[in-house]
Formats: structure tokens, sequence, C-alpha cells
């Protein structure tokens, strides 16, 4: 691999890297926006309330975000040591 296409990998790592930053901080107002607008309970309830009611999509929709985020940094921290000489 050519200093050059080093250089270019990198670029766009660093792309990657700015736009998962952004993701991770804003990523959990997407959930949320679409649990009020589907009119979904927010709010913490009782166990049999929660497995009945439809909370659970929200707290599920959040873990789903926060693990995508996750992986998101992992795979740049492995792309970006991959690449080093």
């Amino acid at each position: 691999m050519t200093a050059a296409e080093r250089k270019e990998i990198s670029q766009r790592i660093a792309l990657v890297e700015r736009a998962s930053v952004l993701f991770d901080r804003f990523g959990t107002l997407v959930p949320t926006a679409i649990a009020f607008l589907n009119r979904w309970p927010t709010e913490v309830q009782l166990y049999p309330q929660w497995q009945v009611g439809e909370s659970w999509r929200f707290f599920l929709s959040l873990y789903v975000y926060w693990f995508a985020s996750f992986a998101l940094r992992r795979a740049i921290s492995f792309a970006q040591k991959s690449i080093e000489p």
C-alpha cells in the first residue's frame, strides 16, 4: 500500500469517525422522536404494565441504537489499527 492510498483511506476513516461521533451524540434522539410521534408511552412502568403496554419498544430501540453506536466505534478502531504500518 502506498502512502497516498494510506492517506486517502485515513481521510475516509476520519470522515466515518466524525459521523460516528454525531451518531453517538444524537442517535438516541431518533427513537425518542419516533416514540413521541407514534404516541408510545415513554414513562417507566411497573413490570406487568411494561410487559403488556408499549413502552418496551421505546427502551428496546434505545438499546439497539446504543449497540449500533458501540459497533460503529469498534469498527472504526479496528479499521484505524489495520492501516497502521
